[in-house]
């Protein structure tokens, strides 16, 4: 059974939002799973590439023209 966490980004800008997107994920076992708020845009784009790059899996579970909510887990 996956735990889940929760961050609500929103309003943040970046680097900040993937830094605690980052800061969170230490903390996160293997069947964790970390869903963020983000806002659509720059903050989307930077922190999905850049949690991919880290080699963490994002799926966007909704987005909507102010914000965008991601599924992070550990590939």
């Amino acid at each position: 059974m996956l735990t889940e966490h929760y961050l609500d980004l929103r309003g943040l800008v970046c680097p900040v939002n993937f830094v605690k997107c980052c800061l969170a994920l230490e903390n996160l076992s293997s069947n964790e799973i970390l869903k963020v708020d983000i806002d659509t845009g720059e903050s989307e784009t930077s922190v999905e590439n850049g949690l991919k790059e880290k080699g963490y899996k994002v799926n966007i579970l909704h987005k909507d023209f102010k914000k965008v909510t991601l599924i992070i887990s550990s590939e």
